[in-house]
């Protein structure tokens, strides 16, 4: 009972710090000031929500669809008009948290006209979401499982149950059913054209890695954490027992394999899945899971309250303010999340 007190301690102190130093940058426009992308702004509202601080939320909704949002209802992302490829390999993965981020906080206005754009990029066939505009139109290619968990969130979020079930259905149909050895890999990247890709050419996209391999180090669980988040809630909301049996074998995959998974920012999201898990399951060792990750993510909190990428960088003054908004949001969100089921 100790530990555990002292753990929560621990949350509440490590979101508490980096909401001041959030709070500290909101702007009289409601803002965070120089974000260079919209992909550092994807979860602040529900971050904000989430630990309390609804009015700054209302507040950065109007900022968000001014500065976001094309007159279609559309995304008008900075990164896309300025040709970033990440942005453009997965079109629709920022805009799908802006969705939720957005519809959590009752911003129909935002969330609502942007749904159609999103269910576009939904593969016909496998029920998956494309990653390019340029597969999207020609409905071949590679179907992006991150840009897929997330879309799916939105979707199930703003009421289109069907095309989030499809695209679950993805995630569980093709891809673990086809995973040939889970063992000891899974392989993420569908292709329309050829099935599930194992082979070296397999491209690695940046929230997509070609392969996860189970007893390694350093391994993108922060992937494996979006597809549990997305399953455990349809198994919520429709009750269909494949969803629950394929979250639970994408956690046994991951916590099943090398202890590593809790020595590495990479499993960040990883957390998110496992309170996602835990709050439908109450098995203790997914919530356990779900601390070891944030154990981690604390650990490594500047001194100031936000937070850095420490696997992508070397030194905390190579993570510039944009991005360091951006994460701190997000692992806050998550660390907020295992808090309130301790």
């Amino acid at each position: 009972m100790d530990a555990n007190r002292a753990r929560k301690e621990a949350y509440r102190t490590s979101v508490n710090q980096a909401m001041q130093w959030i709070l500290s940058h909101q702007e009289e426009d409601g803002g965070f000031g120089p974000v260079e992308r919209m992909i550092h702004n994807i979860v602040m509202g529900a971050t904000l929500l989430y630990t309390g601080h609804a009015d700054a939320a209302a507040r950065l909704m109007p900022y968000l669809k001014q500065h976001y949002v094309g007159q279609d209802g559309d995304f008008d992302m900075p990164e896309i008009r300025a040709g970033r490829e990440s942005a453009l390999l997965e079109r629709y993965y920022a805009p799908s948290w802006q969705i939720y981020s957005a519809h959590v906080n009752l911003a129909f206005d935002i969330s609502l006209p942007a749904m159609p754009h999103l269910l576009q990029f939904q593969d016909p066939i496998s029920g998956g979401m494309f990653g390019t505009q340029e597969d999207s139109d020609r409905r071949q290619g590679i179907v992006n499982a991150a840009v897929t968990s997330v879309a799916g969130q939105a979707a199930l979020t703003t009421g289109y149950v069907a095309e989030a079930r499809r695209m679950g259905d993805h995630l569980t149909d093709n891809l673990l059913a086809s995973n040939p050895d889970l063992n000891n890999a899974f392989y993420p990247v569908w292709d329309t054209e050829r099935g599930l890709r194992t082979d070296p050419e397999t491209p690695s996209l940046p929230n997509m890695p070609s392969v996860l391999l189970r007893h390694e180090p350093e391994q993108g669980h922060f992937l494996t954490g979006m597809m549990i988040g997305l399953l455990t809630d349809l198994y919520r909301a429709v009750g269909e027992r494949k969803y629950i049996d394929g979250a639970l074998e994408l956690f046994e995959f991951a916590a099943g394999g090398t202890p590593a998974i809790y020595e590495t920012t990479l499993s960040h999201k990883f957390a998110w899945g496992c309170a996602w898990l835990y709050r439908l399951t109450g098995q203790a060792e997914h919530l356990e899971a779900g601390c070891r990750v944030c154990d981690r993510l604390v650990a490594s909190q500047d001194e100031d309250g936000s937070f850095v990428y420490w696997a992508l960088v070397k030194s905390s003054a190579d993570w510039p303010y944009s991005p360091r908004l951006g994460i701190t949001a997000q692992w806050t969100l998550w660390i907020s999340r295992i808090l309130a089921l301790l």
